[in-house]
């Protein structure tokens, strides 16, 4: 019968609208959930941003402080410098204005050119030439100490085109003339480039992961600072840049150098400062997440869609039952369907939401710890760069401190008689030092500019000025490390140079003292706190150290916290390394923190948990409402239907899988269609049109994680031209993070699982294929393969996922060896059952539902544990198996089984006779059982001995009917032996002693009837299994009528 005509629209009607609503269920959320992700990330931007722009101005002013006060003691040193000319000019010390002193006095000083200048600007004496005209008005600063006779403010000269950078001091020596000093100022350039210029603020300021800072000129429109180096100097315009969004506080997108930026503006001065995250960053983030849920979310509403199509086919074919079928006003409510829909909408829900989640906290966590490692590796980088700095420093100013003790001692070899207390005291002043001191050969101070006198040398090598013996013992100049004053206390530092006498012997020395602070001042510029003050790394992110020595904090934003030992804020032993990557707890707040390590430090790059998790919520709840509200509608559609009458039933017979797929009832009461035994291990599938609705559901499961999981295998063999070289999957699988029970670790797992699997797949089909095309000793070895594969490839990413979770697998297998002895004092059985239950599951050798035979137990199997099996043998009782006595195992699950009987009938009995008592007590059998399908059939003799022999009798019935009708046909059995009065246990006989008389016309007949019958049994029972095999050969042949 068709199906009508109405009724097939209505249908095709109703899957049109189901595929019609997934659809725009997936343009919905594809667009809801990328411009919520957009939205997520700009206001997560703009958060990181706003509060970077308000630190700006401090960082600035405190670069610009402490520019100035790295030009104020440049300036100085070299004011000290003019000035000691001057003082030598003024006490008769040798001075004279020729090019010679000239030259003498630059080596002295260390300076690249010393010139004695009139004030109209002519050039008296010089040490080198250059290229000043000291009459032009740009030098009218040097002439101001002709008027106020101390030492001149600055003067620079900065002339790229003409190679020219000079600073120039001045000194007055006369009313009319003046000794200029003039120094390239590279030095400075390079102390302000570490500490206090543009770039060395901006450098260490990060937005996002990729996100930075750059810097514009208001007035010009150039480009002051940038990351990228070719680009300072240039032309924002020429870049790209559309100046009319350049206002404070604007939010705009920018295009620089072809880049599209969303950017942030902050104006500072006469100067745009500009947060800038590269929109690439942006969408490849969003890409990934929002591609992932979108997959899983397409996957679970094409999961119930097709599910509810599948069951709407189903119903065109074979029609539906009316008792499932709930009336609910005008509509009816399919319980059967609705139910197992409910199922795959919530599952498929939870689903969604734990995705949505599981994918926003990693993609934070990854993102937050990509951006610390950079981070973290920069400031190491500027650790190193700043400790060498401070280095070069340090021997500057030892060199500039000897400078000054050798001033000192040449000014008192050309004139001793400036040895007094007064002129001492004016020469420390001239020198910037705190204090000069003349000692004579026997190492006693002659004079000094000090308030004490009568001091000795030490002859303890322990106190501070013993050292000085050794310029009484042929040492030219010796310098000090800072030390604490013995009389003062304070910290300071001495610098001596010998003196000698006409004859060139050593009659003493000049000692100077310094207060270290000057050097300290400049040191502290590139001191761990002051390289990590100005870090910043995301939204509230910090920077913190851990000194190596002795394990205290030396610097934290917090001042409370800074110098206390790690151990005792919070930090575990464990996390105080370089290269951790994970969670930390200081202070008792939580943080996402990642470490390197330096010489001297352990540096880590902090951000707050709760601004890192800020956005996992609200995009969480947001998709699975959106989710909600699709799935929603999809299964209203699937579980309700307008009143209609049922399609009319196909026969069965016209279906050429009928004995391959059939109906059973689960040990909980549940009706399902299953698959028999023997129809699995066939190498063919079913036939699409012929499948229920649950194994075609399953098959489109097993296609969506087949489908991720080859997506994840080219992700992770293409992820660095998929996703870039500093991707998320790159992060993932390069294993930086710290190995234990983590969200990287479940994901570096899964994602290896993927890979391995999908080899594994791979291999295993080549070797199927070539299992067809070679011998059978051949295919033997394929199917060997394939087994040894498989096991290989669980066992190998169960291995490697431990690893991966931080179980130490090479402890692990020297404990195989501790497994070996437990099992010989007593675990072999346990150890047994659960390793047989691994198999028994991998090997899918049986299956819940099957109806199994172990030995002598049959039953329905109800459960498959790791250690145990439980059956039900039909009567109620539930018989438990161990794992490891399961074998020899027959799967009885199939369409129909055989009721097979064995009856003992006397040897001497009649056999033509009693074959012919069965054949006519069969059918009669037939009609009185309703549980047999086909039969009884007469099997002949499977037994004979000397005193008995077996007659078989077996009849199909379903398998949960078998042991009934057993019993019954035995029942059936001996009514009719016993109404045919025949003995089975008949032991004596008498026997005709001519064996071969001629049969007498009865029993020829009899025994002719007896032989037709049992070939007709034999040709039964022949005609149904040729049918099996046709079918099994041609599935879509049709069954004969």
């Amino acid at each position: 019968m068709k199906m009508p005509r109405a009724l097939f629209r209505k249908t095709n009607l109703k899957i049109a609208l189901l595929l019609a609503i997934v659809a725009v269920s997936m343009v919905v959320m594809g667009v809801l959930l990328s411009g919520m992700q957009e939205s997520l990330s700009r206001s997560s931007y703009d958060t990181e941003m706003e509060e970077e722009a308000s630190e700006l101005k401090e960082l600035l002013a405190s670069a610009e402080e402490e520019a100035s006060q790295n030009k104020e003691t440049f300036d100085a040193i070299y004011q000290s410098k003019a000035a000691s000319v001057a003082f030598m000019a003024a006490n008769d010390a040798g001075f004279e204005a020729t090019n010679a002193k000239m030259a003498e006095y630059r080596q002295l000083l260390d300076v690249d050119n010393v010139l004695v200048v009139k004030s109209d600007g002519t050039i008296v004496a010089k040490a080198a030439e250059t290229k000043a005209n000291f009459s032009y008005a740009r030098f009218n600063y040097l002439r101001e100490c002709l008027a106020t006779g101390e030492p001149s403010r600055a003067v620079e000269i900065e002339l790229p085109g003409e190679d020219w950078l000079c600073r120039y001091y001045a000194a007055r020596l006369d009313a009319d003339t003046m000794v200029v000093i003039e120094q390239n100022p590279e030095e400075l350039r390079l102390l302000d480039a570490e500490t206090s210029s543009t770039e060395s603020v901006l450098r260490n300021i990060s937005v996002g992961q990729n996100g930075y800072v750059f810097a514009l000129s208001a007035q010009t429109y150039l480009i002051e600072f940038h990351p990228d180096a070719d680009l300072i100097g240039r032309d924002a315009l020429d870049a790209g840049i559309d100046v009319a969004q350049l206002e404070d506080g604007a939010v705009a997108q920018l295009n620089l150098d072809g880049e599209e930026l969303y950017c942030r503006v902050s104006l500072i001065g006469d100067t745009y400062y500009v947060c800038a995250v590269p929109e690439s960053d942006m969408a490849a983030s969003r890409m990934v997440t929002v591609a992932v849920i979108l997959f899983v979310f397409f996957a679970v509403i094409a999961t119930v869609t097709l599910y509810g199509i599948f069951v709407m086919r189903q119903e065109e074919r074979v029609g539906h039952e009316n008792d499932h079928l709930v009336r609910v006003g005008r509509l009816r409510y399919n319980r059967e369907v609705g139910k197992r829909a409910a199922i795959f909408t919530l599952v498929g829900f939870i689903a969604i939401v734990a995705v949505s989640f599981y994918m926003q906290t990693l993609f934070a966590l990854s993102t937050q710890s990509v951006v610390n490692k950079e981070r973290a590796s920069s400031i190491a980088e500027t650790i190193d760069r700043v400790n060498d700095r401070a280095d070069e420093l340090t021997v500057q100013y030892d060199e500039r401190y000897l400078s000054k003790a050798r001033v000192a001692a040449y000014i008192l070899e050309a004139n001793p008689a400036l040895a007094t207390k007064p002129k001492m005291q004016e020469l420390a002043d001239v020198l910037q030092v705190s204090g000069v001191y003349l000692f004579d050969g026997s190492g006693s101070m002659v004079v000094s500019n000090a308030p004490y006198e009568h001091f000795t040398l030490s002859t303890d090598e322990t106190d501070q000025s013993f050292a000085f013996w050794q310029l009484l013992q042929g040492v030219d100049s010796y310098v000090q490390e800072p030390t604490e004053d013995e009389m003062t206390g304070e910290l300071v530092q001495y610098i001596g140079v010998a003196t000698y006498d006409d004859a060139g012997y050593t009659n003493g020395f000049v000692q100077v003292m310094v207060h270290a602070g000057r050097l300290e001042e400049l040191l502290r510029s590139v001191q761990i706190d002051h390289v990590l003050d100005g870090v910043k790394a995301g939204s509230g992110g910090f920077a913190f150290a851990v000194s190596k020595a002795d394990g205290t904090i030396s610097y934290y934003p917090d001042a409370s916290i800074q110098g206390k030992q790690a151990t005792k804020v919070g930090l575990k032993e464990s996390q105080i390394r370089g290269g951790y990557d994970d969670y930390i707890t200081i202070g008792g707040e939580t943080f996402y923190a990642s470490s390197v390590e330096t010489p001297d430090y352990f540096v880590y790059v902090a951000g707050p948990e709760g601004e890192l998790m800020a956005q996992r919520l609200p995009l969480t709840l947001a998709t699975g409402l959106i989710a909600l509200a699709c799935l929603a509608v999809v299964f209203c559609l699937i579980a309700f239907e307008p009143e209609r009458m049922p399609a009319p039933l196909r026969s069965m017979t016209e279906d050429p899988n009928a004995d391959r797929v059939f109906e059973i009832e689960t040990p909980s009461g549940r009706r399902t269609k299953t698959e028999s035994a023997a129809s699995r291990w066939l190498n063919r599938s079913l036939d699409w049109s012929h499948m229920t609705p649950e194994q075609k559901l399953g098959y489109v499961l097993r296609l969506f994680v087949g489908v991720g999981v080859v997506a994840v295998f080219f992700s992770v063999l293409f992820k660095n031209q998929i996703f870039g070289t500093n991707s998320v999957f790159g992060y993932i699988l390069g294993g930086g993070w710290e190995r234990g029970l983590n969200i990287f670790a479940l994901t570096a797992s899964v994602m290896t699982a993927c890979v391995i699997f999908t080899l594994s797949w791979v291999v295993q089909r080549v070797l199927h294929l070539l299992s067809d095309a070679l011998s059978a000793r051949g295919e033997t070895v394929c199917r060997l393969l394939v087994s040894l594969t498989k096991y290989g490839a669980i066992l190998g990413t169960l291995y490697w996922c431990l690893a991966t979770v931080g179980v130490d697998t090479g402890t692990l297998l020297a404990s195989a060896g501790l497994l070996t002895l437990a099992i010989s004092f007593g675990a072999k059985d346990l150890v047994t059952d659960l390793l047989s239950g691994l198999f028994i599951i991998f090997e899918g050798e049986f299956r819940v539902g099957d109806t199994i035979s172990v030995g002598t137990n049959t039953g329905t199997v109800m459960e498959i544990g790791i250690r145990t099996t439980k059956i039900n043998d039909g009567n109620d009782n539930v018989i438990v198996l161990r794992n490891s006595a399961i074998s020899n195992v027959v799967n009885r699950t199939k369409l129909d089984s055989f009721a097979t009987i064995d009856v003992e009938v006397s040897v001497g009995e009649d056999l033509p006779h009693l074959e012919n008592v069965l054949k006519e007590a069969l059918p009669r059998i037939a009609e009185r059982q309703p549980m047999i399908i086909d039969g009884p059939f007469y099997r002949g003799i499977v037994a004979l001995t000397t005193s008995t022999m077996t007659v078989r009798v077996i009849a199909r019935c379903s398998e949960k009917n078998r042991s009934a009708l057993e019993r019954n046909l035995k029942r059936e059995m001996r009514l009719l032996l016993t109404r045919h009065d025949i003995a089975p246990y008949q032991l004596q006989f008498e026997h005709d002693e001519d064996d071969r008389a001629p049969l007498s016309e009865g029993e020829a007949d009899e025994l002719e009837g007896a032989d037709s019958f049992v070939e007709s049994q034999d040709a039964s029972i022949g005609k149904y299994d040729e049918k099996r095999a046709k079918k099994d050969k041609d599935p879509d042949a049709r069954p004969e009528a």
